[in-house]
């Protein structure tokens, strides 16, 4: 099976999701008002940029997009069904956040105007995506005695991975300190 192919699937597991949310599935409003929310990312991020620190903020968001990118590659080792759940998900939150936005009166414009620029990070959680069902591949392949593990397999999935931390890294440089400033 061919490289692209594996990022083709990754991306339509986060897809079907996405587009389920954003066009079929309404989830009703909870009332939040008595139950005990934890703090998260989001809020640890909110936090460091009102308080004027973009390089906590920064590795705020890259810490919780790379942790992603690290579940979807180690999903790999679960023969992909943690890769797969990891997608569906990622997919249906990513959705659930535009959907949720909007509905509170944010303008579709202003989304997209917020979002786009650093829109790169689907690509690396797509690639890890990817990554994790290669691994899976080979393992299932190793199982059936039809490969083994070469040295092209670790230099996939090692050039894989660190792109995919480079592409993570990007996004959450731009979300920080582009993005960002389109709020204000």
């Amino acid at each position: 099976m061919a490289k692209k192919h594996f990022f083709i699937i990754a991306f339509l597991c986060w897809l079907l999701p996405f587009v389920l949310r954003i066009f079929l599935v309404k989830i009703p409003e909870m009332d939040m008002s008595s139950a005990e929310i934890s703090e998260n990312s989001i809020d640890r991020t909110i936090q460091f940029l009102l308080e004027g620190n973009r390089q906590k903020a920064f590795l705020s968001v890259f810490c919780n997009n790379i942790l992603g990118c690290v579940i979807n590659i180690l999903g790999g080792v679960l023969l992909g069904f943690g890769t797969l759940l990891n997608l569906l998900l990622n997919g249906f939150l990513s959705a659930d956040i535009f959907v949720s936005s909007y509905h509170s009166g944010v303008s579709a414009w202003t989304i997209m105007k917020i979002t786009l620029p650093h829109s790169i990070e689907f690509i690396g959680f797509w690639l890890s995506g990817a990554t994790g069902f290669y691994i899976a591949w080979h393992i299932i392949q190793a199982m059936r005695n039809k490969d083994s593990f070469s040295r092209q397999f670790y230099k996939t999935v090692g050039w894989g991975s660190l792109l995919t931390v480079v592409i993570i890294s990007v996004a959450a440089y731009a979300e920080i300190y582009i993005s960002m400033d389109f709020v204000k």
